[in-house]
């Protein structure tokens, strides 16, 4: 059963506010991360099925990506939710294709895989058409709305008599998403209908952390400001800087090893998806067993290895974050770098590690050093840290078990 979803009467009054939010009109919430979001579009969705006497197939909950689909629907049964309700909306593009347009998916051959644009394209244009009676739903709830672009916000106020968005600006990390002003103008608003004030899930030490790749002070100041959750972790967020990748997975592998005693829910983050296998192998050779975005299961308390982008939404004990090298961030501007460091550090309630090598470090990294002197952070550089326990030898490998990509 899930851990991450809260009963109805643990949530604060401002967020029992923006489930109960009248359905007559569109509604927008913003909030930071730690302020819920998640949480309330799915007490929302059983509180306007039930308001509206709404049927299981007469609305949907929109979601960015299929581990967020996975992680939500993990928590559905204490709901009474159905899990086809929540869907990416990619997904319901394909569906709806191949009902009502053609069962033959155009294809991009170059990806392999279907061609979502002209998918969206061609499912809004049948929509605009009328060749479909509207609305389809009762309600549609978007989570991540901000990673969306205007053209689907079109599409979605066709289908559904009501819509809530949530988002937050500051974790848009596609240069297709929409602006907060862009989608108040699409909905018709001239602001927010509610912004969520009290973040309650990152501890003080991580939004600190987190703060640093907020490029704007003023928003930075701001953000901090929501946090009211205490600092219950003793342990302060540690950068690790390596002397060799060797150095860096042995560390990785004790930090893990420590993190499972005290029975932290972990997620191990990276930039690349070629590195979530790569270190995946090396972790179940180390003798840690892990999940991976593939095979994810939101009840064990397994490590989960995913994206940065992939993790979007999702809440965990402990963060984990290596391979923070310029490599692992190719051809990517600063300010997205800015963006995917703020959603990753923010994954987390208690406690981050990060770990670089040193002479190779991110550039960015360089931000988190006056952290130091505050008692926010602590840095530790190559041969510093407690020297890891060792697997045992084999003849294959001078680091058994840790053949990483």
């Amino acid at each position: 059963m899930s851990t991450w979803l809260l009963p109805r009467s643990e949530l604060t009054s401002e967020q029992l506010r923006a489930v109960e939010l009248s359905p007559q009109c569109h509604q927008v919430i913003f909030g930071a991360p730690g302020s819920g979001k998640t949480q309330i579009l799915l007490h929302r969705a059983a509180f306007l099925r039930n308001h509206l006497g709404t049927k299981p197939n007469r609305f949907r909950i929109f979601v960015y990506t299929n581990v967020l689909k996975h992680y939500i629907r993990s928590a559905l049964a204490l709901l009474n939710l159905p899990e086809d309700a929540v869907i990416t909306y990619d997904d319901w593009c394909r569906v709806f294709y191949e009902k009502h347009i053609d069962g033959e998916l155009p294809w991009d051959i170059r990806a392999r895989r279907p061609d979502f644009d002209c998918i969206r394209r061609d499912v809004r244009a049948h929509i605009i058409s009328g060749a479909v009676p509207l609305p389809l739903y009762d309600f549609v709830l978007v989570d991540e709305a901000q990673d969306l672009s205007v053209d689907t916000f079109d599409t979605i106020c066709r289908i559904a008599r009501h819509v809530t968005l949530c988002l937050d600006n500051k974790q848009q990390i596609y240069e297709r998403g929409s602006s907060e002003a862009e989608i108040l103008a699409k909905f018709g608003l001239r602001r927010r209908n509610l912004s969520l004030l009290d973040a309650y899930r990152c501890s003080p030490f991580v939004a600190r952390l987190a703060a640093q790749f907020i490029p704007d002070p003023q928003e930075a100041r701001h953000y901090l400001g929501q946090v009211r959750t205490s600092q219950t972790e003793r342990q302060t967020p540690l950068l690790f800087k390596a002397a060799t990748f060797d150095e860096e997975k042995n560390r990785l592998v004790e930090i893990l090893r420590e993190r499972l005693l005290i029975d932290q829910r972990i997620a191990v983050l990276f930039p690349l998806r070629r590195q979530v296998f790569g270190f995946a192998d090396g972790l179940k050779r180390a003798g840690i067993e892990v999940e991976t975005q593939e095979n994810l299961n939101f009840g064990s308390s397994r490590p989960k290895l995913i994206t940065y982008a992939s993790a979007k939404g999702l809440t965990f004990d402990s963060v984990l974050l290596p391979r923070l090298v310029p490599e692992s961030f190719p051809r990517m501007s600063p300010e997205r770098m800015q963006r995917l460091l703020f959603v990753a550090i923010t994954r987390a309630t208690n406690w981050v590690y990060l770990s670089t090598n040193e002479g190779n470090e991110l550039p960015l990294l360089q931000a988190l050093h006056p952290l130091v002197a505050e008692r926010v952070l602590t840095i530790q550089s190559a041969g510093a840290a407690t020297p890891p326990v060792a697997p045992p030898r084999t003849e294959t490998s001078t680091t058994p078990g840790l053949d990483f990509l």
